[in-house]
């Protein structure tokens, strides 16, 4: 007697989607299931790339199917859908997917949340870019160990290659497996950026137009604290796919963080969730979870507050951007990753726009 698909699906129900309060099944990963005598063939297509968790799916499907007593055939599909697609004149072309990390307020660990966003999509696989956006107070150069003498240097050494009168192209600097650029590049960083709004849109503008991004799945764009002229010229010069929002579970920076949730939907973009970083300890805990659900917005995981974050931080390698990461922080970032890309395809799936032309 051969196998039924019922019952291949229905033993399948007990493998939990990574990102989702769904199975496997419910969310929609099971495709092209062939169930036959000689055996059960199937292919998994998770909606991004391949976390750790989503990686050990192969091996939990045949945990699941072993008591049926065929072969199993499995195969895991990354699936990194494009919110849009760039047309002639937009900005950074090449991107499928621009996500903010934003906050109401500073000191909340917006930096150390893009950071480790986007090396998580890095190892997993995506081809990923990290702007930091933020003019006055840029910390991606300390936080990926990338001084700007390194940066100049590279830049150097191509403008000694191009032929007498080119000028080389601005390309990021590559560490970690990410894309990143920041103004702490290109500005010494002993000296304050004193300027007025104008110049502050420029100089994002050039950031995305003038840097070659090339093509990227996902370009996270460290903001600044706030509701000001950076986070406005953004949500004009293109179309984000939608924002992260960090706060800390105390009342006073969750106060801020719905000051800037409001921004983000006044400029028509989506907020694809919450973090709540720093949670425990002196913090308290759950404060942006009650939060998010009040919002009516996916809650993407809360982070605890160790010395770990400091310590790599100071570093210059990011948690995820570790060998081999492990522990509760890690877990917990890696929990943010895989609810952030579920979050993203579902809503680029169901909302496929195009990205602004560049006016400029």
């Amino acid at each position: 007697m051969g196998i039924s698909s019922e019952a291949v699906l229905s033993a399948l129900e007990a493998v939990a989607a990574p990102g989702s309060d769904e199975n496997v099944v419910a969310a929609g990963y099971v495709r092209d299931l062939d169930a036959r005598p000689d055996g059960v063939r199937f292919r998994l297509e998770v909606p991004g790339p391949l976390t750790p968790a989503r990686a050990a799916l192969e091996g939990q499907c045949r945990e699941a199917l072993a008591t049926l007593g065929a072969p199993v055939e499995v195969e895991v599909d990354a699936k990194i859908a494009a919110s849009f697609v760039g047309g002639e004149g937009a900005l950074a072309p090449g991107v499928k997917n621009f996500i903010a990390v934003g906050s109401g307020k500073g000191g909340v660990g917006k930096s150390t949340v893009s950071a480790n966003i986007a090396c998580g999509l890095a190892k997993a696989g995506a081809r990923v870019g990290l702007l930091d956006a933020d003019i006055y107070g840029p910390s991606i150069p300390l936080m990926f160990g990338v001084p700007r003498r390194a940066f100049l240097e590279e830049m150097q050494l191509r403008a000694d290659a191009c032929a007498p009168g080119e000028t080389p192209a601005l390309l990021p600097f590559l560490r970690h497996g990410v894309q990143t650029m920041s103004l702490g590049y290109l500005v010494d960083p002993d000296q304050a950026a004193i300027w007025r709004g104008p110049m502050v849109h420029g100089a994002l503008q050039q950031l995305l137009r003038d840097v070659q991004w090339g093509e990227l799945d996902y370009l996270i764009i460290d903001m600044p604290p706030g509701t000001g002229d950076a986070q406005l010229t953004l949500t004009q010069v293109i179309q984000l796919a939608g924002a992260v929002v960090v706060c800390t579970p105390q009342p006073v920076a969750i106060a801020d963080a719905r000051k800037a949730k409001q921004m983000f939907e006044k400029t028509r973009t989506d907020v694809l969730g919450v973090v709540e970083n720093m949670t425990g300890a002196i913090f308290g805990e759950g404060g942006a979870k009650d939060e998010a659900e009040e919002w009516g917005t996916p809650f993407l995981g809360g982070l605890p507050l160790t010395a770990e974050v400091r310590e790599s931080g100071d570093s210059g390698v990011p948690v995820l951007a570790q060998d081999d990461p492990q522990g509760p922080l890690a877990e917990a970032l890696w929990g943010v990753v895989d609810r952030l890309t579920a979050v993203l395809a579902k809503r680029a799936r169901a909302r496929p726009r195009s990205l602004p032309v560049s006016r400029s």
